[in-house]
């Protein structure tokens, strides 16, 4: 007959067992999953028009998904904290056309353009977490009005349009090359590195992830809620103003709406990266993986001469399905997720 000792013994044996970690972290499946995804529609493309996925095309969609992958950073860490940011189009083509205006075609005034150019649209984040922390507007309402001001100031200011080209070496940039290798590659590679690190590998992103979980024990916990707010605001205008600028040196000019087409993707990738609106959750790596793509769909889209109907169409039924994923009712919620993280959803 076994002894009570022996059957607790037992019973932490399995308490252990079942708090051993996964192989693989939960927050990089759906990253995978959505990495999966783009080789098997860039496979199938492949199958039905050979032409598609030469080493070019595959070299320009990676220069084309920097708008998305520095934007999408920003718009993520506004998600990650429970907020929205419907303002990044108009910033991006604020950030454009600021660069461009200053810099007439000229590399001369860049070094003074760049800066005023990156802390204009930083100011606008600021507005957002100010108007969302302190005056406590819903962050909707406040990007969305704060989007609609700001377009329309610069509307009356430029009339929509740069008259002026960008400076070259903004455009000898994003089609430069460095050891054989893009530079828009290589500055992508660095700033994933930094958003991956300061995201997920430091005490200021552990905040973020508490606050979007729970603002409530975020403020029994003493968390500076109010700053962190702002401050995730304003890094999402200046990413928005870093995604803007290179756009600008991209197309060597700028208008104020170039940037309106992003702003749906910044969410979407952010989504089927495997974030909860809601906030708490969600890596940067499944944001990239959500941003490749869709930079990868839009290139098929394009390649396939299809409308920008079908465009948004598509957008919008990837980012209802992966809404659909993440509901409770589906069923099909984090599948992968331990039984801690379950009863804690």
């Amino acid at each position: 007959m076994r002894t009570d000792k022996t059957a607790c013994q037992d019973e932490a044996k399995l308490g252990v067992a079942g708090r051993r970690r996964p192989i693989l972290s939960p927050g990089l499946v759906p990253a995978l999953g959505v990495l999966g995804a783009t080789a098997a529609l860039a496979v199938g493309v492949k199958l039905l028009n050979p032409s598609f996925g030469s080493l070019d095309q595959l070299t320009a969609i990676l220069v084309t998904a920097i708008f998305l992958i520095v934007a999408s950073f920003g718009q993520g860490l506004v998600i990650l904290i429970g907020g929205i940011d419907l303002s990044i189009g108009v910033v991006m083509g604020i950030g454009g056309m600021i660069i461009a205006g200053l810099t007439r075609g000229s590399n001369d005034a860049l070094f003074y353009a760049l800066p005023a150019a990156l802390l204009g649209c930083g100011a606008i984040g600021l507005v957002n977490g100010i108007g969302v922390a302190v005056a406590k507007l819903p962050p909707f309402i406040m990007t969305l009005s704060s989007g609609t001001t700001f377009f329309g100031v610069a509307l009356g200011l430029t009339a929509g349009s740069s008259q002026q080209p960008v400076a070259p070496a903004l455009q000898h940039f994003m089609s430069g090359r460095w050891l054989g290798l893009p530079l828009p590659i290589l500055f992508t590679v660095a700033f994933v590195l930094v958003a991956v690190v300061f995201q997920n590998r430091t005490a200021e992103g552990r905040k973020l992830y508490a606050l979007g979980s729970s603002p409530g024990a975020a403020q029994v916990l003493g968390l500076p809620i109010t700053a962190l707010t702002i401050a995730v605001y304003t890094i999402s205008g200046l990413c928005a103003g870093i995604a803007g600028v290179l756009l600008a040196g991209y197309s060597a000019s700028a208008t104020l709406d170039m940037g309106n087409a992003l702003l749906m993707p910044t969410i979407a990738a952010v989504v089927i990266g495997g974030a909860r609106v809601t906030g708490g959750s969600g890596l940067y790596l499944g944001t990239l993986a959500g941003a490749l793509f869709l930079s990868t769909l839009s290139t098929v889209i394009t390649a396939f001469s299809l409308s920008q109907g079908f465009r948004s169409v598509v957008q919008g039924a990837v980012i209802l399905a992966a809404l659909l994923l993440q509901s409770p009712q589906s069923g099909l919620r984090k599948p992968w997720a331990t039984r801690g993280e379950r009863q804690v959803n």
